[in-house]
């Protein structure tokens, strides 16, 4: 007699079969953006693109407090809304589009992307006018922000952030 296996379902209707696929792709998705990332942040300086835009120390201060906080803010949130004892630490066989459910990983591919769409940038300071150049000084303060943020997060949450 044969014993069929039910398979459970997501919340968005995949199956076990088709999640365990899907974990084998997100590393290769998150790879592939690596390049696309750093082009972005390249091309986002050229003097076509900054010419209508008006940074100042200002704005990127109040950008850095922000992005220093909203890291707390967001795991606050997101223990409140999903109703969770702990959070899973991130990895990169994960989506990013859990921000109320999986905070740390989206947290996580939001930052390694700003780092890597600043490091982009950096190639493109030696051709860049004084608005591109402040315009990477924006992409520093919120690089540092979201980084020194979420360290913030394990300091706080330290206990309840899980394997």
């Amino acid at each position: 007699m044969k014993v069929l296996k039910k398979h459970s379902r997501s919340f968005f209707g995949a199956s076990e079969v088709s999640l365990g696929k899907m974990k084998k792709a997100w590393p290769t998705i998150y790879a592939a953006l690596i390049p696309v990332i750093i082009v972005l942040g390249y091309t986002s300086l050229s003097p076509e693109r900054t010419a209508r835009t008006n940074v100042d120390w200002i704005l990127i201060s109040i950008t850095f407090v922000a992005l220093l906080f909203f890291p707390l803010g967001a795991v606050a949130y997101g223990f409140s809304h999903s109703k969770k004892e702990t959070l899973r630490r991130p990895t990169w066989d994960r989506p990013p589009l859990g921000w109320w459910t999986d905070t740390l990983q989206s947290l996580r591919v939001t930052l390694a992307y700003m780092v890597l769409f600043t490091i982009g940038g950096t190639f493109a300071l030696a051709d860049a006018d004084e608005k591109g150049r402040m315009l990477f000084f924006l992409f520093v303060a919120m690089s540092a922000g979201l980084f020194i943020g979420e360290r913030l997060v394990y300091a706080f949450y330290g206990k309840k952030i899980g394997a």
